[in-house]
């Protein structure tokens, strides 16, 4: 009988490196843009306690390999009490053998990351050397770290609508990246000035937005995260239409992408604004930055086949290690 590979959370925090999984999605990226991976759309279970079930199968051809994210978004409750949970089991399309049981919590963090590092360093200036994160939790700390392994960053400006956030992350990064100067902000306009490069990795849930696109200067690169529901948004649609717009998977992003939908359904921009898919700039089938002055951005609601590609790299670390758990199911 097939055994399954068990990969638990402290295990995956060993083996998911930033280092690793940078170039992990770009190679997803690439293979989206090609149509070598079938993705079906998040769907989502809402439950009475605030958490919602939700599914996100992809399967990434050149690896033979399908599955699912199936984890827990956590309503308040479970937000509190840190109990949310997720797995993402992963499978032989050839075999269709279940090959592991990968832990999802530190997979969402890292490959999100991860994957705005693979599209900044395609898009942003090579002189990069500022930074703004707009977002102090785990993910705004997971994209600072990020950023420092595409570009040499110097300054780190961070801004969260909780001061205590701001100053977690600050704390948390100086033992992480002691050679950049970390700058508190007590506002997403003095974070977003000075800013070569601009993450918003917030849990924006309203369409009231926080980044203006008058305080972007020229030659910036932003990476718009936070904002997955088409109803939510982290930026105002002077920044959509100054910048040139990129996506991770277009399908997804005009279904989820509120900082698009938005100003698409008032008739504010149209999608002849947006470039394309990073991926195509990637293997240099689309121009990226094209002028030292273009500002260009990076619209990503987070797609399925990322989740799987990064569990496939724990597997297989794990399988080379002589690490994790095989049992029979």
């Amino acid at each position: 009988m097939n055994k399954t590979l068990i990969v638990n959370r402290e295990l995956c925090r060993q083996l998911l490196s930033l280092q690793d999984c940078i170039p992990a999605m770009s190679d997803v990226l690439i293979a989206a843009s090609r149509g070598e991976v079938k993705m079906l759309q998040r769907s989502m279970i809402p439950h009475q306690s605030g958490n919602m079930l939700a599914l996100m199968p992809a399967t990434l051809l050149p690896l033979h390999v399908t599955g699912s994210k199936v984890i827990i978004f956590p309503g308040p409750k479970a937000r509190k009490n840190g109990t949310n949970q997720g797995i993402v089991p992963l499978f032989d399309t050839e075999t269709g053998a279940l090959t592991a049981i990968v832990d999802a919590e530190l997979i969402t963090v890292v490959r999100t990351a991860a994957t705005s590092a693979a599209a900044t360093d395609a898009l942003a200036r090579k002189d990069a050397r500022s930074v703004a994160i707009l977002g102090a939790g785990n993910q705004g700390r997971a994209h600072a770290e990020a950023m420092t392994l595409i570009r040499h960053i110097e300054e780190i400006y961070i801004w969260d609508q909780f001061p205590a956030a701001v100053e977690a992350a600050v704390e948390h990064l100086s033992k992480r990246l002691p050679g950049v100067k970390l700058i508190p902000c007590a506002t997403a306009e003095e974070a977003a000035r000075n800013a070569d490069i601009l993450c918003t990795v917030t849990s924006s849930r309203g369409d009231t937005p926080f980044l203006k696109g008058e305080w972007l200067k020229p030659g910036a690169h932003l990476n718009a995260v936070g904002a997955c529901s088409p109803t939510s948004r982290e930026v105002d649609t002077e920044t959509v239409r100054r910048c040139k717009v990129f996506l991770d998977w277009r399908e997804a992003a005009l279904r989820d992408a509120g900082d698009l939908i938005i100003p698409l359904t008032k008739g504010e921009i149209t999608e002849d604004h947006f470039a394309g898919d990073v991926g195509k700039v990637l293997t240099g089938e689309l121009p990226g930055r094209e002028s030292d002055e273009e500002i260009t951005m990076f619209e990503t609601i987070g797609i399925s086949v990322e989740d799987i590609a990064a569990a496939q790299l724990i597997a297989d670390k794990a399988r080379a290690a002589g690490l994790g758990v095989e049992v029979e199911i």
